[in-house]
């Protein structure tokens, strides 16, 4: 029987109990920020269902076909290879999958992950297969961003809102897996309270000392950006840029307020409160909308090459 995370136990009963009255929704929308552990909690409902004993034993001929990844009755859609998005012809073949009888008389089950990462003809294809649902058909869409997806899609599917996890058990939790000096509220506060991310930047720490050090080298003119950007491009550039946005967005409260409190990277808040001492408003909040773009194409496209942009930033932040 799997073990549920602390913090997906009341929406695990929810789910469970639909399943078990034959309640269940024909799709699931599973939103929140990333890092809360919804493919875990979709894995995990999933090899339930299809579970012989409907405990996910792990014994049974359909756990061992869901450890080998070749069970007929299951099927996982994630972005195409080489791609950013989820294309109209996975879709396509999703739904010719929906089409077909289970091969062992019970629910057939896909799991989309991210469902934003649909493009508009994968969008209204699904929306098509959304209306007209085959019976005994589980569609779990996973979402980071759930209203980059259309209201109609959202309409059509029971939510289950992953953001909003009782902050004792995250916290019980992280503190159990990090070693004791390692501040755990203070990881939670840096990745929107999601513990599994917060146990992935426990892992980053380091880096991310690394790099604010590199911006403070650009800000009192010690280093070129053009050689700084090559360093930040051998790293993780849509990581390095969500840093960043963080603690522009601090400087922005902090300028804005004169509170150290609202203040979310707080390890770090003295050297944010004296750097945003030096900088014009408006010119921070340049930064950020540059900053902003340059995520959002990294992210989303598929012919850009992050040195550019990123070199594009650090020239900002040695002018500025």
């Amino acid at each position: 029987m799997k073990t549920i995370l602390p913090w997906h136990q009341a929406l695990w009963q929810q789910a469970l109990a639909s399943w078990q009255q034959d309640h269940l929704a024909h799709a699931l929308l599973l939103c929140g920020s990333q890092g809360m552990g919804k493919a875990e909690f979709a894995r995990n409902f999933a090899e339930t269902i299809l579970c012989e004993t409907g405990q996910a034993c792990g014994k049974c001929k359909a756990c061992h076909l869901l450890n080998a990844g070749t069970h007929p009755d299951f099927l996982q859609v994630k972005i195409a290879e080489k791609s950013k998005i989820i294309t109209v012809d996975q879709i396509r073949e999703f739904i010719q999958y929906c089409t077909l009888t289970s091969n062992y008389g019970g629910y057939q089950i896909a799991i989309l992950n991210p469902a934003e990462a649909m493009n508009a003809n994968a969008s209204n294809s699904l929306l098509k297969l959304l209306e007209e649902p085959p019976a005994k058909t589980l569609i779990m869409l996973i979402s980071h961003q759930p209203m980059a997806l259309s209201a109609t899609i959202r309409s059509r599917c029971q939510r289950l809102d992953f953001s909003r996890p009782e902050k004792k058990l995250t916290l019980a939790w992280l503190q159990n897996q990090l070693p004791a000096k390692q501040d755990a509220q203070l990881l939670l506060n840096l990745s929107a309270q999601a513990p599994l991310a917060a146990l992935a930047l426990a892992e980053d720490i380091k880096k991310r000392g690394e790099l604010f050090d590199s911006l403070n080298q650009l800000v009192t003119n010690k280093e070129e950006p053009i050689k700084i950007a090559q360093q930040w491009n051998k790293g993780n550039p849509k990581q390095i840029l969500e840093w960043m946005n963080s603690w522009i967005m601090d400087m922005i409260r902090y300028s804005l307020s004169a509170n150290s409190s609202f203040i979310i990277n707080k390890d770090i808040i003295n050297p944010l409160q004296n750097i945003s001492k030096q900088f014009d408003l408006q010119a921070l909040f340049k930064l950020l909308d540059l900053q902003t773009e340059a995520y959002r194409l990294i992210t989303t496209q598929t012919n850009i090459k992050p040195q550019g942009l990123l070199e594009s930033v650090a020239i900002v932040w040695h002018n500025l």
